[in-house]
């Protein structure tokens, strides 16, 4: 039997037995009057109302609760796909990490071979301070000697060719460091190296072996040359033990251009252009 009927039905029938029981049980006398059925027609289309309109209420709400779920389950959704997309550009950034992390670390090591080439370098050319072992040579012209028995920038240079000859690694004199652009001039009876006056007696602090410079000094041609130079104009001359010595950085030169030039053999060297001196 559907719902309704049996709502209507069954409970009105049970609503007038109990009435007409408790009329008899109180003497009443119970009337037997048929309801008419103008108005069993009225409460029951009321009745009738109620139930659509709770009902239509029923699925109302239903439809509403079936929105916001599959609201929710869209959103879940949309959620999951960013999270997703997040997780791949992590991924992304941390591999764009780990080579940008290789490359620092090649890098890394490839300036620090390009930082002990230009120490070893700037110890080579003059334009970096040293500190070792060495000698130290004193030259000075003969006493009560004038003109061109003095000591003068050619002798000077002859002795420098020889102390490198010999096995010299850094020489200053009186000071002054000599580099790959060192030169030594004669102005009047004076003499100057990087552009710097030095007087007598020239004091070579040179950083070499100490047990071998003086013995290779005197065996090498150059150093032969040297000697007979100084025997013949009466120079003083002395070698001795220098100890441990430290010797300055020469003054870099300014640059007014450079270029990079790369030779056949694969070596790179640098050319200096105008003013450079």
């Amino acid at each position: 039997m559907p719902l309704l009927a049996l709502i209507t039905q069954r409970s009105l029938d049970a609503d007038y037995e109990h009435v007409a029981a408790r009329r008899r049980a109180s003497g009443e006398k119970v009337d037997r009057r048929p309801v008419p059925r103008r108005t069993a027609a009225v409460v029951l289309l009321v009745f009738g109302l109620l139930v659509t309109v709770a009902a239509v209420q029923t699925s109302r709400n239903a439809s509403a609760n079936n929105a916001n779920r599959a609201s929710l389950i869209n959103q879940v959704n949309l959620r999951r796909e960013a999270v997703a997309d997040l997780q791949q550009q992590v991924a992304r950034e941390e591999s764009r990490s780990t080579t940008l992390r290789s490359q620092l670390t090649t890098l890394g090591a490839q300036q620090q071979a390009a930082q002990s080439r230009i120490d070893r370098l700037l110890v080579r050319t003059g334009f970096g301070a040293v500190r070792g072992q060495g000698i130290q040579a004193t030259v000075d012209s003969a006493p009560n000697s004038a003109g061109a028995d003095l000591v003068r920038d050619s002798d000077l240079t002859l002795l420098t060719d020889a102390l490198w000859a010999a096995g010299a690694e850094a020489i200053s004199v009186n000071g002054q460091r000599l580099t790959v652009l060192s030169a030594f001039r004669n102005v009047g009876n004076g003499i100057l190296v990087n552009s710097q006056p030095i007087t007598p007696p020239y004091v070579f602090s040179v950083i070499g072996d100490p047990n071998t410079l003086p013995a290779n000094l005197l065996s090498s041609s150059v150093g032969g040359q040297w000697y007979a130079l100084k025997n013949s104009l009466g120079f003083r001359f002395d070698v001795k033990d220098g100890g441990t010595m430290s010797l300055p950085a020469a003054p870099r030169p300014p640059l007014r251009s450079a270029q990079i030039a790369t030779p056949k053999d694969g070596a790179t060297r640098m050319q200096m252009g105008d003013g450079g001196s």
